[in-house]
Order: C-alpha cells, then sequence, then structure tokens
C-alpha cells in the first residue's frame, strides 16, 4: 500500500503544528515505551541538609549501562538567570555511558558545573542544567515538612520544580560524537538521550525536596504524592515532559499518559 505524503507546505506551519497531539510516535511515548523495561537504580545521593551535592541515577538493560551524574550547586538569587549569558545554575547534569568511576566523577564535578566553558569527554553523551522555581522549590519544602502536601493551585499555575534552559548532545563541548553511538539499538529513536536526561532529572528534583522536607522536620515530614507529581515537571524548549503520574523508579510501567 502507498500512501502520499502531505504537501509540507501545509503541514509545516506553526499554526498547523500547535494544534498536534501525541500519537504512539511522539518522542515522550515512544520513549516510554521502549524503556519501560529497563533496571533503574539510585546509586549513590551525597546531598546535604539543604540539599545541594551529588546524586548519580543508572539504568541498564542486559549489558549497557547509562548513568545520570546530577550535581547540585549552591548559587544566590543574583546569579540564577535562564539567559544564554548565564554562568551559574541550581543544577547541572550530564549522561555517561556506562558506570562513573571515582576519577570521572571527580573530573565531572569540574566540568559540568561550567556547561559551555567545561570541557566533557566521549564517555559523557549529553549536558544539560537547570534553575529552580525558588518560590514553588521553598512552599514544596515547607508543606512536606510539616506532613502536608503542596498547594496544588499554585502548582499548576508555576508548574515546575526545575526548568532546564538546554540539552546538548552530539559532540558539543567534547561530548561523545554521534557515530559513536548510532548503531546502538536502544537509541535508535529521536532524541532518546536527550528523554533519558531529561526524565531522570526530574527523578531527581521528587528526590532532592523529599530529602530537604526530611532534614528539615524528620519527625513528620512526609514525601510528595503522587497527586502532586503529576504537577511537577522538567521543561526545556524542545523536551516538555507533562507525565499524569509519579514515575515508578524501578520501572516505567506505573506511567500513564
Amino acid at each position: 500500500m502507498q500512501v502520499q505524503l502531505r504537501d509540507p507546505n501545509i503541514i509545516m506551519k506553526l499554526s498547523r503544528l500547535g494544534s498536534f497531539h501525541q500519537s504512539r510516535l511522539s518522542f515522550l511515548r515512544s520513549f516510554l515505551d521502549e524503556f519501560k523495561d529497563w533496571e533503574y537504580k539510585n546509586d549513590l545521593f551525597d546531598l546535604d541538609e539543604n540539599g545541594f551535592g551529588t546524586a548519580i541515577y543508572s539504568f541498564k538493560k542486559r549489558e549497557r549501562v547509562y548513568s545520570l551524574i546530577c550535581f547540585a550547586n549552591k548559587i544566590s538569587d543574583e546569579e540564577r538567570s535562564d539567559r544564554v549569558i548565564a554562568t551559574k545554575w541550581d543544577a547541572a547534569f550530564t549522561l555517561h555511558d556506562g558506570i562513573p568511576s571515582k576519577r570521572d566523577i571527580e573530573r565531572l564535578k569540574n566540568e559540568v558545573p561550567k556547561q559551555e566553558v567545561g570541557r566533557l569527554s566521549y564517555k559523557e553523551l549529553t549536558l544539560s542544567r537547570a534553575n529552580k522555581s525558588v518560590r514553588v522549590f521553598n512552599h514544596v519544602v515547607e508543606s512536606l515538612s510539616k506532613g502536608q502536601q503542596p498547594d496544588l493551585d499554585l502548582l499548576s499555575k508555576v508548574g515546575y520544580l526545575y526548568r532546564t534552559t538546554a540539552v546538548y548532545g552530539s559532540g558539543k563541548f567534547g561530548l561523545a560524537d554521534r557515530f559513536r553511538i548510532k548503531n546502538r539499538e536502544e537509541i535508535n529513536g529521536p532524541f532518546r538521550l536527550e528523554m533519558m536526561l531529561v526524565y531522570l532529572v526530574r527523578q531527581f528534583t521528587f528526590d532532592q525536596v523529599n530529602h530537604v522536607a526530611k532534614f528539615k522536620n524528620p519527625k513528620i515530614a512526609v514525601k510528595l504524592a503522587s497527586s502532586s507529581s503529576s504537577f511537577k515537571f522538567t521543561t526545556t524548549p524542545l523536551l516538555f515532559l507533562l507525565l499524569d503520574a509519579s514515575p515508578s523508579f524501578s520501572s516505567f510501567s506505573s506511567i500513564s499518559l
């Protein structure tokens, strides 16, 4: 059966593209479908009482392992900016090919927070950074520390705990070139590596607020509920993750879209 392609002059217009709905071929749905059977672990969560430090998440299928390395940094309000010229961010991330060694972690701790100014290696596949919504972050932590869930009206108005301002890949700043990984079956689809990073960053934001709230009031603090988690997502201009359920970190099977 031969299907005639539609005229791109009609289809590829902003007014038309903006009305498209997700399908089984959309980045997010196809990503979740392909990665639901992977094994996910939190290998390191070395954050202080204020949520600053290093965290590592790994995901594995058969012999292939990828690791998200997160660096949560302390910055002042004056240093926080979503503009391209920014030089400091609340958190910085890289997707590492395999399990990072202690030497890798020390190297990346020095380079990843620098973003464009830093230099990565062929072992790293993607790079990103994000800033908090300080108002929402503090509200969520304060609510959880009192044994309460955050205000859903506020969450729906703002929509995120962290907002990424860029996701880089394919050889930028020393990252692995595409030719090194293009034949791997698990990342053959579009933006697979970028989706890996952004999705796991979302999990990190949940873990971070739960951690800070627990330190703030160990006796009565509660964890973020699924009903609240659906409002807090990480955004980036190209990858917009609005998920309808809190993720199960052992698998993606609990997620509904």
